[in-house]
């Protein structure tokens, strides 16, 4: 029996990036982040996306996401430039949609929708995801789709609309903290949580870990702190968080060993520069990740992912 596909639909970028360690030009995306921290640990997994003429790197991802759909039109690749504070706050300088307009609800062939494959909608328009989601589900009320959004997105009183009612329609719905409290406008996350009424959520918490709310019932998975002290790039970090939270899920079954998985590689991201400290890494097993991040750092008392998850079983 073939593994079921997992499914990356979103942005695939050229980033400028500017931080305390100096300027970067790299590949970007958040789909194209997300589908790389599954890649880690799930092989089955494709890229819907569309770039520019001026795009060079097309080998890089069909190589890496055999049997995905790449568009390639005339307009110039998606951009970005993104400047950091000496904490790591973001601040987009330009934002340059271009090809990333060219996605469409067509573009996601019926044959991938259903027999047990996942889709992710990386962050796109609210009302083109909307859309997505309409199709998928009208072709198999039991096809999973899932999605993360962002916050650009919800400055629009319309857009942050259109993404509480999707929250009740996906599969799984994904937003870190602050998104939870923006899109709901409630004044602590118990509430913002409350008020979603997602199917299923995932609140991320930084350092501190996830808040996973399934069949009205909460759990909050803390990370495993400490694996980032100096971040040399955080871009793409909660994109390749999502990524490998589905896989893992995919693989586990298990929301626990999902989010440490989601944790950890999301922190491994965050060592490089890009997607540099994650790029052609394969793990079989979750404890193999575990055992890389380990090689990396030196012990300092925090449990390692099978204490963590056993909880001493």
């Amino acid at each position: 029996m073939s593994k079921p596909c997992l499914i990356f639909i979103g942005h695939t970028s050229i980033d400028r990036v500017k931080n305390v360690w100096g300027e970067h030009v790299q590949l970007g995306g958040a789909a194209l982040y997300a589908a790389l921290g599954a890649k880690a640990i799930y092989d089955n997994v494709r890229l819907i996306t569309a770039v520019g003429r001026d795009f060079k790197h097309l080998k890089f991802l069909y190589s890496n996401f055999p049997g995905s759909i790449i568009k390639v039109v005339n307009l110039p690749t998606s951009s970005f430039t993104i400047n950091y504070t000496e904490t790591f706050k973001a601040k987009y300088v330009r934002v340059e949609i271009g090809a990333g307009a060219a996605i469409k609800v067509s573009d996601l062939p019926d044959y991938l929708i259903g027999k047990g494959n996942y889709i992710h909608l990386a962050p796109i328009r609210p009302p083109k995801a909307e859309k997505f989601v309409a199709k998928i589900k009208s072709i198999s009320e039991d096809a999973w789709v899932s999605m993360h959004s962002s916050p650009d997105y919800m400055e629009n009183p319309a857009y942050r609309k259109i993404l509480r009612k999707l929250s009740s329609l996906v599969d799984l719905f994904i937003v870190n903290d602050h998104e939870a409290l923006t899109l709901t406008g409630a004044g602590s996350l118990i509430h913002a949580i409350q008020a979603l009424k997602a199917r299923r959520l995932a609140v991320t918490l930084g350092q501190i870990g996830a808040i996973i709310v399934e069949d009205g019932n909460l759990q909050l998975i803390p990370a495993l702190s400490g694996l980032v002290q100096k971040p040399k790039d955080t871009t793409g970090a909660g994109d390749v968080w999502c990524g490998a939270l589905l896989a893992a899920y995919i693989q586990t079954g298990d929301w626990t060993k999902a989010v440490v998985a989601a944790c950890m590689l999301s922190a491994l991201k965050c060592l490089g520069w890009g997607f540099e400290k994650i790029e052609g890494l394969r793990f079989s097993r979750l404890e193999d990740l575990a055992l890389h991040i380990l090689r990396l750092k030196e012990y300092t008392g925090q449990l390692t992912l099978k204490e963590f998850v056993d909880g001493g079983r």
